[in-house]
C-alpha cells in the first residue's frame, strides 16, 4: 500500500467497496435550476485576494478640555454646556469678584452633580470640572495659608 492510499484510508476519503449506495434521489426541477442558478452567481462574484482589515480604521474621538475664565456670572452657563457635551472645563475665576465666583462655583457644583462628574480645587480661584466620562487620579496640594485662603477664596 502506498502513502496515498493510507492517508486517504486513514481520513476516509477513499470509498469503501462493500458500502455502495446505488439509490438515486430525485429533487423536483425547481429546486434543481434555482441551486444551479445560485452556484452560477457565487462563481460570477470576484474573488477578492486582500484579507487585510486596518485597525484603525475607525476614526478616534479626541477628548477636549476646555479653559475658561469667566468674568460675569451669565457665563457660567456656557460652562455647564461643555460638560454637558462630555468635555472636562478648567475655570479660572481671578477675575471674578468674591460673590460673583461663588454663584459660579455653586452652579457648576449642581451641573456637575448632576451628571455624576467631579469638581477639583487645581489652583488658587482654579477648580477643574469633569463630567462622568472623565477620570482623574493623584492629587495637587495647596501652599496657601489660613489668612491668604480667608482674604482671597470664595
Amino acid at each position: 500500500m502506498s502513502i496515498k492510499n493510507k492517508m486517504k484510508d486513514f481520513f476516509g476519503l477513499e470509498e469503501d467497496p462493500n458500502n455502495t449506495y446505488e439509490e438515486e434521489f430525485h429533487l423536483p426541477e425547481s429546486v434543481v435550476s434555482s441551486s444551479n442558478e445560485s452556484m452560477v452567481k457565487t462563481d460570477d462574484r470576484p474573488k477578492s485576494s486582500n484579507n487585510i482589515v486596518a485597525l484603525n480604521s475607525k476614526k478616534k474621538e479626541r477628548s477636549k478640555v476646555v479653559l475658561a475664565e469667566p468674568r460675569v456670572f451669565a457665563e457660567a452657563q456656557d460652562i455647564g454646556d461643555h460638560l454637558k457635551e462630555n468635555r472636562a472645563v478648567i475655570v479660572n475665576l481671578q477675575r471674578m469678584s468674591k460673590e460673583q465666583s461663588r454663584q459660579v462655583v455653586n452652579f457648576l457644583s449642581g451641573v456637575v452633580y448632576a451628571l455624576e462628574g467631579s469638581m477639583t480645587s487645581i489652583g488658587h480661584n482654579t477648580i477643574l470640572c469633569t463630567p462622568n466620562n472623565v477620570e482623574l487620579t493623584g492629587s495637587i496640594s495647596n501652599l496657601i495659608s489660613e489668612d491668604e485662603l480667608h482674604s482671597k477664596g470664595w
